[in-house]
């Protein structure tokens, strides 16, 4: 049995997560989260002082916490925030003193999420997708393996310009945003009987319809409810946090128009993804730690 740690650095929030690996199995021991929203402190193409202060702050908290817990080895990554941030290198040799950082890029982000996912959704052939604050990925699933992986910057805090006081204005703006990025033909299956799906703004689904799996006429009657509701009446009618509130009705008509695109007729949420996924692959796979 080993304990490995995993640093989750993305652009909405940053996680410290422990898990139990025993053979095959991973099992979560201990998990902390805290909301930094990166993404909103990148000035001009770089993370701001300001924005690298709050890593900090969150990082050192989190080492005391991985010190306390004494995994077999800490895996550290960063996604789309630390990718497109032209300061990248700076900020991350400033934080090596708390933990060697990995910047994933698109397609291996996808590649983990769309793995971790699988551990949990056992399907041959369908199609992942993975929404964070900051990108979207997607992935082919074939013969039960990620496949033609792909990210956009379609994150749940790409589409402020349609979102006002966390209440959705533009729907359509949204739609035809994900539609300008998202080609269905760069895909093997381009048209997908079931859709797998992952991240936090999707979760809360799962809350509100009382299941993890649904047709498309289902997430169709959600949205119409609640992109009309305030985050605070989300949150007080199902129970979500308030700041899973904020981003769960972008996060669904997006998760709708992928499902337009790609002609599906059924969403299934997993409980796993890409922390998941890495742990699988460099531990369980590899041998690594």
């Amino acid at each position: 049995m080993k304990k490995i740690a995993v640093i989750d650095i993305g652009s909405n929030t940053i996680k410290l997560v422990v898990y139990k690996v025993k053979g095959k199995k991973l099992e979560k021991i201990f998990s902390d989260s805290l909301y930094a929203r990166l993404l909103n402190y990148l000035k001009d193409k770089e993370l701001s002082e300001e924005g690298v202060l709050k890593l900090e702050l969150i990082l050192k908290d989190f080492r005391e916490k991985v010190e306390e817990l004494q995994p077999d080895c800490t895996i550290a990554f960063a996604t789309y925030v630390l990718r497109i941030a032209q300061n990248s290198k700076e900020v991350i040799d400033r934080l090596r003193k708390y933990f060697d950082i990995e910047v994933l890029s698109g397609e291996e982000e996808a590649y983990y999420s769309s793995l971790g996912a699988l551990l949990d959704v056992k399907v041959k052939k369908g199609l992942f997708f993975d929404i964070g604050g900051g990108s979207l990925e997607i992935c082919d699933i074939v013969e039960s393996k990620p496949n033609s992986c792909r990210s956009y910057p379609l994150g749940t805090l790409s589409f402020k310009d349609f979102v006002k006081n966390g209440l959705i204005k533009d729907e359509i703006g949204i739609r035809r945003m994900v539609r300008d990025y998202v080609n269905p033909y760069d895909f093997e299956n381009f048209e997908s009987e079931i859709l797998i799906g992952v991240g936090g703004s999707i979760r809360p689904l799962r809350k509100i319809l009382g299941r993890r799996r649904f047709k498309r006429k289902q997430l169709k009657e959600v949205v119409e409810k609640i992109k009309r509701m305030k985050p605070i009446e989300i949150m007080e009618s199902f129970g979500i946090s308030i700041e899973r509130a904020k981003t769960v009705a972008v996060a669904s008509v997006v998760v709708l128009e992928l499902m337009d695109i790609f002609k599906v007729k059924e969403l299934v949420i997993s409980k796993f993804g890409i922390r998941e996924g890495i742990v699988y692959k460099r531990v369980v796979e590899d041998g690594i730690c």
